[in-house]
């Protein structure tokens, strides 16, 4: 994949929307490509988090166990951003990530994406209302799971 196609890829995470040309560029320049096959485990659930995955191709789970059973948090296909808190700040992972169908995704950093708000501080802003609402969503969608 090449530098404008992982920018095209960027341009179209929600998370991403307000940013311009140059910004994604670092992102994509920044970031590191990985496949895994069907039954990788991306991350484990507890794990301490270093960045976000965008999913390039393929389909990754997001599953969290407890004593006797597992339950589904989330699917991630082409254009999804898994982990986004964790591009921000330190935390522990809330699932066990696993590959569904072959996949590649692009594996953003913190600390890349803190280069990128440093020398862009007007993205900070935007970025943490994107983040404390889909915060929100998530934690909702959780409480009907947890039920």
């Amino acid at each position: 994949m090449s530098l404008e196609k992982d920018i095209e890829l960027l341009s179209k995470v929600q998370m991403f929307s307000d940013f311009g040309a140059e910004h994604l560029r670092l992102l994509a320049f920044g970031s590191q490509k990985m496949s895994f096959n069907k039954g990788h485990e991306l991350f484990r659930e507890g794990q301490h988090t270093d960045g976000g995955y965008v999913v390039i191709s393929g389909e990754v789970e997001l599953i969290s166990f407890s004593q006797d059973s597992q339950e589904s948090l989330a699917n991630f296909t082409s254009g999804s951003l898994i982990g986004e808190v964790a591009l921000i700040s330190a935390t522990k992972r809330v699932g066990t990530a696993i590959v569904r169908e072959d996949c590649e995704v692009m594996k953003i950093t913190r600390s890349t994406m803190h280069r990128v708000l440093n020398e862009y501080p007007e993205l900070a802003v935007a970025l943490q209302q994107k983040i404390s609402h889909s915060i929100l969503g998530f934690t909702k969608d959780l409480e009907k799971i947890r039920i």
